[in-house]
């Protein structure tokens, strides 16, 4: 028995040891790199350790990434070209403490797990030292894969605050509903998920309302009620604030937001008619010139900065067939992410109740585990009317694989012995071995000196541009704008994708008339990638040995 704890304590130091290197190792691959999500935090951040507070207040983007990050760029004070690296240590600290609360969630689980199943009459369930093991490797997988150190979005916080959560509602079960620390500090980490991401304010409900349905916590309903008390509390702060910046009741608009973009329409143009933003279209060269002077305040970029910035809700339009597309494009996701992605650790979990040959009462068990699986499977159809990233499932991820692992129940303890022994090595080994090439391919572009947003600011320093300045973009601004950021630089209009072709076959009077065009708003250069050889004799001067050309402007 020693020796089995003192094998148990030099595998979780090994794994302690191991997980953070594979972060580590995957944030030096993008050291240089942020996309445009992550500089609207940052804009955010930005401002706020500007003494601008109220930045926080967005109605896109949730206030708790850019608060933590003010703080995180306050203690360490990088130069805008080492930004991206701070940024990719925040997740990696962040990953660090989803670990932690991976840990209180597992010791948890087992106390759950014995309280619910303590008078069972069979050989028993997977064992701990196995389900250790199983959950150790998916949690690795999950955070080099579905939120890994380079990700610029919230997510890691919110799994490590879903964990908390879960193991919240499982110790409240294990003890009966019994004393309060327990429904004050699930109302405390519920309340700080929804001011990390907007969502979890709806998810949260299902949180206490598995809480309700669970027989064993039906004599704590005033406890539960405290509880919830105090998550709607500590939420309405924020909610009064942006109410109030916005006019109307909400608490949020991302979801709203990103329903528009499902049904069809361009997030940076859900707004109101009496948006600042301006379409300028006097040119057969670019009939789509976007021109952002009047919202250049909100951020690098402007249109991303706040989409929601003067968004407001219209009548509602339910589509169904669309609907019903938008379903099943989702579900095909679900199935490349659970079926494809993770289809050896569904096949493993398959065999294992096969060879149980206890499906009954499987589902029965499963059943008792709601606080598990419901606030799980509300995410999950939540996400199907809408959209889904693999970012968005870590939590449901394991709070399933926790709940089924867990409803297991063997006859004999030869059956049990048998199928661990084949199921959970090639489990491991499968999902190991894709953590080694993903981790290994990024390991050598940790190695790659090769940084174009870089050698862009300073190309654009060349010519004159400095800290402030405002430039013009010709592409897809949305997707590459990290070099503006690391410039402190403002794409003050944008001659979109879809205009690309049209600008570069129009003659070269069309093509001066939009550039001074531009250039009247007070941009001083126009930066694309990949200028065909027609328009190099233009003016157009290549960046090093990137794909990046610049214009500079009358």
């Amino acid at each position: 028995m020693l020796e089995a704890s003192k094998l148990a304590i030099k595998t979780r130091v090994s794994i302690w040891l191991a997980m953070p290197f594979c972060w580590i190792v995957q944030a030096l691959a993008a050291r240089h790199t942020l996309d445009a999500d992550g500089v609207s935090y940052l804009n955010i951040a930005d401002a706020c350790l500007r003494g601008n507070w109220h930045a926080l207040v967005n109605g896109y983007w949730s206030p708790g990434l850019p608060f933590l990050l003010t703080l995180w760029l306050k203690l360490f004070h990088p130069t805008p070209f080492y930004v991206p690296l701070a940024f990719r240590f925040f997740a990696v600290a962040s990953l660090v403490s989803s670990l932690v609360a991976f840990e209180y969630f597992l010791k948890t689980f087992f106390k759950f797990r014995i309280h619910l199943f303590r008078d069972q009459n069979h050989a028993g369930g997977v064992s701990d030292n196995t389900v250790r093991i199983l959950g150790y490797i998916l949690f690795l997988w999950i955070t080099v894969f579905f939120v890994p150190a380079r990700l610029d979005q919230p997510e890691i916080l919110v799994f490590t605050l879903y964990l908390l959560a879960t193991a919240l509602c499982m110790e409240i079960v294990s003890s009966g509903g019994k004393g309060w620390r327990h429904f004050l500090a699930l109302g405390v980490v519920l309340s700080c998920s929804f001011l990390v991401k907007a969502v979890m304010f709806p998810l949260s409900f299902t949180f206490f309302a598995a809480l309700v349905l669970h027989k064993q916590v039906r004599r704590s309903l005033p406890k539960l009620a405290i509880s919830i008390v105090v998550f709607v509390v500590l939420s309405l702060p924020f909610i009064f604030a942006l109410s109030r910046a916005k006019g109307r009741l909400t608490y949020g608009d991302a979801g709203a937001i990103n329903y528009l973009q499902m049904a069809g329409s361009d997030p940076r143009q859900s707004v109101s008619t009496e948006s600042p933003q301006e379409t300028v279209t006097q040119s057969a060269a670019s009939p789509h010139l976007g021109d952002y002077t009047k919202i250049l305040f909100l951020g690098t970029y402007p249109p991303w900065a706040d989409p929601s910035f003067s968004y407001s809700p219209q009548p509602f339009h339910f589509h169904l067939r669309r609907q019903l597309n938008r379903i099943h494009v989702v579900l095909k996701v679900y199935f490349d992410l659970f079926i494809v992605q993770l289809g050896c650790l569904v096949c493993g979990f398959l065999v294992l109740l096969f060879f149980s040959r206890n499906t009954a009462l499987f589902a029965s068990h499963f059943f008792d585990e709601i606080v598990l699986w419901l606030p799980a499977v509300s995410g999950l159809c939540l996400f199907a009317l809408v959209r889904v990233e693999g970012r968005f499932l870590t939590g449901f991820t394991v709070a399933l694989f926790a709940a089924a692992i867990a409803a297991i129940q063997f006859d004999d303890e030869g059956s049990r012995e048998k199928s661990v022994k084949s199921v959970v090595p090639a489990v491991v080994i499968l999902l190991l071995a894709q953590v080694l090439l993903i981790v290994g391919h990024d390991g050598l572009k940790a190695l790659s000196p090769n940084y174009p947003d870089r050698q862009v600011v300073e190309a654009l320093n060349g010519i004159g541009l400095r800290s402030g300045d405002r430039v013009a973009y010709l592409g897809d601004a949305l997707s590459d704008h990290t070099w503006a950021y690391l410039g402190s630089l403002s794409v003050a209009a944008e001659i979109p994708e879809e205009d690309q072709p049209s600008y570069w076959a129009a003659t070269q009077e069309e093509k001066q008339q939009v550039d001074s065009r531009v250039a009247q708003t007070g941009e001083k250069a126009l930066v694309t990638r990949n200028v065909p050889l027609s328009g190099l004799s233009a003016g157009w001067k290549r960046v090093d040995a990137t794909d990046y050309y610049i214009l500079k402007l009358p």
